[in-house]
């Protein structure tokens, strides 16, 4: 009876080690073929390209370490194909720098993502990693509008240096290039709101003056919440009058070359690029303060935007003299942000779509005022230090403030 019960533990033994000396053989580490990393871009830009990449893999368990290979472009993410990795719990981490547009504008950002203790296996073989570091939101906006001109001592009007602030609102890296700075062709007093046919508003900027920043794309870099200023006229006017600014700084200014009869004067700041005004002698930004003004990323070289966009709307007077504007329209859906100025006790009209802009700001009293001379219109900010922007300049901006350009 003793030898059997020793015979049958034997048999017993036998059988479990030929069976944990299969399972050696056959059951090695689980393979997960072609595991996937997506990276998905964020939404809210359009045209985003991969500039540079850096992203490792580890395995939380053993501490092994692989290099991402670079992503490839997938519809409008990017991915990345991982072949041969053990099936287990990984940390996955990334950074690079993408390039994008926005609102038609180009910009770019650097980004840091990463994703930890995610499991891959058989079942599970994708990983997503969502680029949302940042914020595009906000773009450009007019931030400072100053074309009140001066006073001088003498208590005489000077009027030559007006002065624009545009600020990138944003998170991210903008471009300035292709900008354009454009004024109404109409003015927002009463005796401005004619019939005008056709009234372009609903779907144009009608426009006076459109000027633009030159570049490729990405030759003037904003980083966020930094300004350029585009001045009129970009000389040192406390020179003439010391009541006035240094505009030497600013980084563009104005220009109309009119050849041998030009009568402005070509400063030592880059010029804007001339893409149309009602006039070609010298440019004067509305002191009266009853313009609107705006700021719009051009789409087109010049001579294909003049042919598709130039109209000449026209009203008959009550004497019966046929009335017409000569003018260009910017599209609304072109403009990246739009100011009203008007008089208190004298706007007559909303010169541009009230869908770019659903109030105005009050730049002086009445037709008479003078004391807005020396004053400038500013963007409200909110208390993270970004600039209010409800399209309502009612409630954006505020008038009479002390110009930044004030020392």
């Amino acid at each position: 009876m003793k030898m059997k019960k020793n015979l049958f533990f034997s048999v017993m033994l036998m059988t479990m080690s030929v069976l944990l000396f299969s399972c050696s053989e056959n059951d090695g580490p689980v393979i997960v073929d072609n595991g996937r990393i997506t990276i998905e871009m964020p939404m809210n830009v359009t045209n985003v390209v991969l500039n540079s990449f850096e992203g490792t893999v580890t395995n939380v368990l053993t501490g092994e370490e692989m290099t991402l290979p670079t992503p490839v472009k997938n519809g409008d993410n990017y991915e990345i194909i991982l072949p041969n990795l053990v099936e287990g719990r990984y940390n996955v981490a990334a950074k690079g720098n993408i390039s994008f547009k926005k609102d038609g504008v180009d910009g770019s950002t650097d980004f840091e993502i990463n994703s930890n203790d995610v499991s891959l296996s058989e079942d599970i073989s994708s990983i997503k990693l969502v680029v949302n570091s940042f914020k595009a939101d906000g773009g450009f906006v007019l931030s400072e509008i100053c074309t009140t001109g001066t006073l001088t001592p003498q208590n005489k009007n000077y009027n030559y240096d007006a002065y624009f602030v545009i600020t990138n609102n944003s998170d991210v890296v903008l471009y300035a290039d292709s900008i354009v700075l454009i004024e109404s062709q109409y003015q927002s007093s009463s005796s401005g709101n004619n019939p005008w046919n056709p009234d372009v508003r609903p779907y144009a900027i009608p426009s006076g003056a459109v000027f633009m920043i030159p570049g490729n794309g990405t030759e003037h870099p904003v980083q966020p919440g930094k300004s350029i200023v585009i001045a009129n006229n970009a000389m040192d006017h406390t020179t003439v009058n010391e009541n006035s600014y240094d505009l030497t700084d600013a980084d563009f200014e104005v220009y109309l070359d009119n050849g041998g009869n030009s009568m402005d004067t070509d400063y030592d700041t880059p010029n804007l690029e001339y893409i149309w005004c009602y006039t070609n002698t010298i440019w004067l930004p509305s002191v009266q303060q009853n313009r609107s003004y705006a700021i719009a990323r051009m789409r087109e070289n010049r001579e294909t935007f003049l042919a598709n966009h130039s109209e000449t709307p026209t009203y008959t007077a009550t004497t019966g003299k046929l009335m017409e504007s000569k003018q260009v329209q910017i599209p609304n859906e072109w403009v990246l942000d739009a100011v009203n100025l008007g008089t208190e006790d004298d706007f007559g009209w909303f010169v541009i779509s009230q869908t770019l802009d659903a109030g105005f700001v009050a730049g002086r009293a009445n037709s008479k005022d003078t004391t807005q001379r020396g004053t400038s219109i500013k963007r409200k900010k909110d208390s993270a230090g970004k600039y209010i922007d409800t399209n309502n300049s009612t409630n954006d901006m505020e008038a009479r403030q002390t110009p930044s350009m004030k020392k």
